[in-house]
């Protein structure tokens, strides 16, 4: 059975690779850019469907962050963009935090352990984007990059502590979350690589391969 967490993985892709472009065609470009967007929050939700509750909890709190997204292409509101960026950020989160507790919920290396893994990772980066963007937005001038396309880009590139230079933070509290997501990413991939190891280690050889497999 095909793990239901490499949709996420799909769904994240297409909003990385095709939102920037599809902002720049109008209207209807940023309404798509939007659709793609509620991709990731609904994959989310069909991966977690066994947790019924928590699922809906996603959809009910995607629902307005969504709605909202689309609002702000019709009219400027500070209060709606605030909040817009607020939903996103805490949904994120939410998301990553259910999924971790998922995965350490998993005894032996399967697809959807490392599906889930290689998920949370990039709703973390994204996660991170959404408070650099608030951060901006509160405090214009925090980042040299000020357009959302940017801060995504750095984000990932401070998570995976690549570090180019070409986006900087400059306010001190933008730094010091800097410091916090690089760490967060060192962290994670230590943590995460140890737990798939160990897992991997303890399993039978004759199990091995098939969890590998399922």
């Amino acid at each position: 059975m095909k793990s239901r967490f490499i949709y996420i993985i799909l769904a994240i892709m297409l909003v990385l690779l095709l939102n920037p472009y599809l902002q720049t065609l109008g209207l209807i470009g940023k309404l798509l850019s939007t659709l793609i967007l509620a991709l990731i929050p609904l994959s989310c939700a069909f991966a977690l469907t066994r947790q019924r509750k928590k699922a809906i909890f996603i959809l009910l709190v995607a629902a307005p962050f969504v709605i909202i997204d689309a609002l702000n292409f019709f009219f400027t509101s500070h209060l709606l963009l605030i909040i817009n960026l607020g939903l996103g950020i805490f949904l994120y989160f939410y998301i990553s935090f259910l999924m971790v507790k998922h995965l350490l919920s998993i005894r032996a290396v399967t697809a959807d352990m490392i599906y889930s893994a290689v998920s949370i990772y990039f709703l973390i980066g994204i996660g991170w984007a959404g408070i650099y963007d608030l951060l901006e937005f509160i405090s214009p001038g925090s980042f040299t990059g000020q357009s959302e396309t940017d801060l995504l880009y750095f984000s990932f590139v401070t998570l995976t502590t690549l570090g180019f230079g070409d986006v900087l933070p400059l306010s001190t509290l933008a730094q010091r979350l800097v410091i916090i997501e690089a760490t967060t990413g060192s962290i994670y991939m230590t943590v995460i690589v140890a737990i798939i190891v160990g897992r991997y280690m303890s399993m039978p050889d004759g199990e091995s391969e098939i969890g590998l497999k399922e």
